[in-house]
């Protein structure tokens, strides 16, 4: 007797983070492949993670430190190896004589933008395959849930951005 195979998961047999993933992942797909056509040198994810905080504003690595969630050495030696590849710059807090931020130096910048480009060209494919009504209710879906997260966050980490300390 010949089996059938056995059908595909659908949507519904996905947990969120399966879900997910696979935008996220044809999105970064995108991202790569241009880069790399760019002359960009390959980046981990938590290099990217970090490039993405920088690229709204400068910032100081206390500050990164608080977004990213890994320790403070960590950081430091991402932002070195981005630094060597040229694609942020240290400079002194005017506010501040002793203390460091960072931002997107040139490359970076051109980094940044070739990203959003990346990032809207996926966007219009996606909306060209569910149509433009379904992707701005996606959108607007994920602006609101990434917001109610965001804020979920920064109320646990309290007002100035660093986490509470921990209760024995």
């Amino acid at each position: 007797m010949a089996k059938t195979p056995t059908p595909r998961s659908t949507t519904s047999d996905r947990d969120l983070r399966a879900l997910l993933n696979v935008p996220q992942s044809d999105l970064q797909a995108q991202v790569t492949v241009r880069l790399e056509r760019l002359g960009f040198p390959a980046l981990r994810p938590a290099h990217v993670q970090v490039l993405s905080l920088i690229a709204s504003d400068s910032l100081r690595l206390s500050e990164l430190v608080s977004s990213v969630g890994l320790p403070k050495q960590t950081v430091s030696d991402m932002i070195d190896d981005l630094e060597h590849m040229r694609l942020v710059e240290r400079f002194q807090d005017p506010d501040h004589g002793v203390i460091k931020r960072v931002r997107l130096g040139p490359k970076g910048k051109t980094w940044a933008t070739e990203v959003r480009r990346v990032s809207a060209q996926t966007e219009a494919r996606w909306a060209t395959k569910l149509g433009s009504k379904k992707m701005k209710s996606l959108r607007a879906l994920l602006e609101e849930l990434a917001s109610t997260v965001e804020q979920s966050r920064d109320g646990a980490n309290g007002a100035n951005g660093h986490r509470a300390p921990r209760r024995k």
